[in-house]
């Protein structure tokens, strides 16, 4: 099985990355949000020092807080300090833009900086387009060992929506999907996925599907909302607001009570940008990944919890998990939204599901 943890980036957690890699986790990714987490690349440079197998990457960053260079020299280099075993996942950004008040990148300027990282990150020169200028590119000391690329990076792009799906289909080699233990919606992303990947004129398989889900494990006696309340949070929310576009175009197929319950919760969440008594963008975004935020525990509700999230006993989740790969998810993924329980739910995660694999 190959399992995926991310998490945001706490400099002070990156211990966690090698306690996961003893429990059997195959890949290790932080996000990114400069105001609300510590940075990325210095988090994984220090996890590269305290691991051997574990592959390690974002979870995920995005084209407009580094530029497509940037990027691909943070990876390249941290491919130097972890040879073959490093992923770049990239989208469009949430929280990581949406926080500072900004809108997240478009389509077109996601695939331009993936195009142009993938080509530097193999050692070629590339056309990049930035400043209303577009200008040739490349790493200029290949062998002196500022960086590494020899051994392949792969790309994995988080997806949102119809066409973030088929845009990454052209140039993926995995996409990130939100996505629970309900075989119906997986289904309907993984045969949008092939149909894009053929269309792309690619291999059949050739693009793996990284579901995204939210985690924990439910104690004696705990119920889905000890779940929300000690685990995930408001994490789901989260898998509404991204699916919400998908969702609501194949109504018929998953059914108008979750498409509903979604599209509401994402609307609750976001709120009228045009009201007066909307709260500043830093207010709405300073709780993001801490847990629970009281003020949206109304909007959790169990239909969301069950269609999100993989969370139960330890049998339950191991069910789930089987579930989720039989129906065509590729490599299992969770999202732990809490830092501060994370080390608690890594130890579930290699106890409970991975061991039994």
């Amino acid at each position: 099985m190959q399992f995926s943890i991310g998490t945001c980036a706490k400099i002070d957690q990156v211990a966690m990355v090698r306690q996961a890699e003893d429990l059997g986790v195959s890949h290790f990714g932080v996000g990114e949000g400069p105001l609300l987490f510590s940075d990325p690349y210095q988090f994984l440079a220090l996890a590269s020092q305290q691991t051997s197998t574990i592959q390690l990457g974002t979870m995920v960053t995005n084209p407009l807080t580094r530029i497509a260079p940037v990027t691909a020299n943070s990876m390249a280099t941290l491919n130097a300090l972890a040879p073959g075993r490093t992923f770049l996942g990239i989208g469009t950004a949430n929280n990581a833009l949406r926080s500072m008040g900004n809108r997240p990148a478009k389509i077109a300027e996601l695939s331009h900086s993936i195009e142009v990282s993938r080509e530097l990150m193999a050692g070629r020169r590339v056309v990049h387009k930035w400043l209303g200028q577009e200008r040739e590119v490349e790493f200029l000391d290949k062998e002196s060992g500022f960086y590494n690329v020899t051994d392949h990076i792969p790309i994995w792009v988080a997806a949102g929506g119809p066409r973030g799906l088929v845009e990454a289909a052209k140039y993926a080699d995995a996409v990130v999907y939100c996505l629970g233990p309900n075989v119906e919606m997986i289904k309907l992303v993984r045969s949008k996925l092939d149909k894009a990947v053929a269309d792309a004129g690619r291999a059949p398989g050739s693009v793996k599907l990284v579901s995204l889900s939210w985690f924990y494990q439910l104690e004696n006696g705990e119920t889905w909302e000890d779940g929300v309340t000690n685990g995930f949070g408001s994490g789901p929310i989260s898998s509404c607001i991204t699916n919400s576009g998908l969702m609501n175009e194949h109504r018929d197929r998953l059914g108008d009570s979750i498409v509903d319950a979604s599209l509401t919760a994402a609307q609750q969440y976001l709120g009228d940008p045009t009201a007066p008594d909307q709260p500043h963008y830093l207010e709405v975004w300073a709780k993001y990944l801490r847990g629970l935020d009281p003020r949206h525990r109304p909007i959790i509700t169990k239909e969301l919890v069950d269609y999100w999230c993989l969370y139960g006993s330890p049998a339950e989740l191991r069910e789930k998990s089987a579930l989720m790969l039989e129906s065509g998810v590729d490599v299992l993924q969770v999202f732990l939204s809490n830092p501060f329980t994370a080390v608690r739910d890594i130890d579930n995660i290699g106890r409970s599901i991975i061991a039994h694999a």
